[in-house]
């Protein structure tokens, strides 16, 4: 055990003393930093892809005429947007192509250009469900309607104009 003590003791003197002062960094040492400071350094241009237009709509309807398709696109953040495609007229878009897989109206894909950009659209559920329209209810009172009562108290006959009166329960002493 005295012996690994000694050896270690000596270890440490010989590797203090071979040791050398410490010396200051130079100036140049952070240089680069300097340059390229990510405050001051503009960040690599990204390439930011096109967005295709037609991600945003759905197939409304689709009908074939002799010179060419009807169709009618549905935008899918605002559906009550419609763009209406006419055949031989000049629009944003155009149809190129229609597909019926199964031959179902629902399965129809239809190839549509916009500008440069060419993209399929289909029907959505989701947007051809029809939402059920609120009956409008008679604005005056209907004579089968029950009368309002007051505090619980019952309705009066239909002769009488006068509206009953409060019913007041009195405390037990």
């Amino acid at each position: 055990m005295k012996i690994f003590t000694l050896i270690s003791l000596w270890l440490g003197a010989a590797s203090i003393l071979s040791a050398g002062a410490p010396t200051q960094p130079t100036l140049t040492r952070y240089s680069k930093l300097w340059i390229n400071s990510v405050f001051t350094t503009k960040p690599d241009p990204v390439t930011i892809e096109a967005q295709n237009p037609l991600e945003d709509y759905a197939l409304g309807g689709i009908s074939k005429l002799e010179d060419g398709y009807y169709a009618i696109l549905l935008n899918k953040k605002k559906p009550e947007d419609k763009v209406v495609i006419y055949p031989g007229q000049k629009n944003e878009f155009e149809v190129l192509d229609v597909k019926w897989p199964s031959g179902s109206w629902r399965d129809a894909v239809v190839t549509v250009r916009s500008g440069s950009t060419t993209g399929t659209v289909e029907f959505d559920d989701k947007l051809l469900t029809v939402k059920p329209t609120q009956v409008a209810t008679p604005k005056g009172p209907s004579k089968s309607a029950p009368k309002p009562t007051v505090n619980g108290a019952k309705p009066t006959s239909s002769s009488s104009n006068r509206t009953p009166r409060p019913r007041v329960v009195v405390p037990k002493k």
